[in-house]
């Protein structure tokens, strides 16, 4: 009797310890990983711009974006969707998508948006309403800005890039550089001071 309740005893053991094991995921895509596809255009994270929608790529990032309308003077309005925080193979970011919208559908947008706020960047941000955020779900993701945690300095971005094909010193700042890579249609701007911006663009 005795060595049945042993016996039961370890195997009630040994299914807890299967069950508290972690299973074996999938790894996580990384911003170093960029495949370039058929129509020319990037990939990454698994987000194929110009192809993937707004709401594929909430779904291959397991998150909901907020939406808003910028627009600034001199400059194109855009629509964007902003993930204040992501995390792929243990790297914490800032992911911001541009999202495929005609002018006019900005402008209607804008003239139903629940507010406006003025950004330290001169821009104004709209917020939108539940039917404008809907709309959005099936418009196509046009480029991505990513924008880690941590700060990568140069031999970080030249060993996982390699060399860019030209770097761009900025002129209004003597301490910020953007490192072209046009194969990838990804630029990276770099500032010892600043967290760094990894921009890819559709083709």
């Amino acid at each position: 009797m005795k060595n049945v309740f042993i016996s039961l005893l370890l195997m009630i053991i040994a299914i807890i310890v299967l069950m508290l094991l972690p299973s074996k995921q999938d790894p996580a895509p990384m911003p170093w990983e960029v495949t370039i596809m058929q129509d020319g255009n990037s990939e990454v994270f698994n987000i194929h711009l110009g192809t993937t929608t707004y709401g594929q790529a909430q779904q291959l990032l397991r998150q909901y974006g907020e939406t808003a309308i910028f627009t600034q003077e001199g400059k194109q309005s855009t629509a964007e969707a902003y993930f204040n925080s992501i995390n792929m193979g243990g790297l914490s970011a800032k992911l911001v998508l541009n999202l495929s919208v005609s002018d006019s559908q900005i402008k209607e947008m804008r003239s139903d948006a629940l507010e406006a706020r003025l950004q330290d960047s001169g821009a104004h941000k709209y917020k939108l309403n539940n039917d404008a955020n809907k709309s959005l779900v099936d418009t196509t993701v046009t480029a991505l800005t990513y924008i880690p945690s941590v700060r990568l300095n140069a031999e970080m971005v030249q060993h996982r890039f390699g060399e860019p094909e030209h770097i761009e010193q900025a002129a209004d700042n003597a301490n910020t550089k953007t490192w072209h890579y046009p194969t990838l249609n990804l630029t990276i701007q770099l500032n010892e001071n600043e967290k760094t911006v990894m921009q890819y663009h559709s083709k």
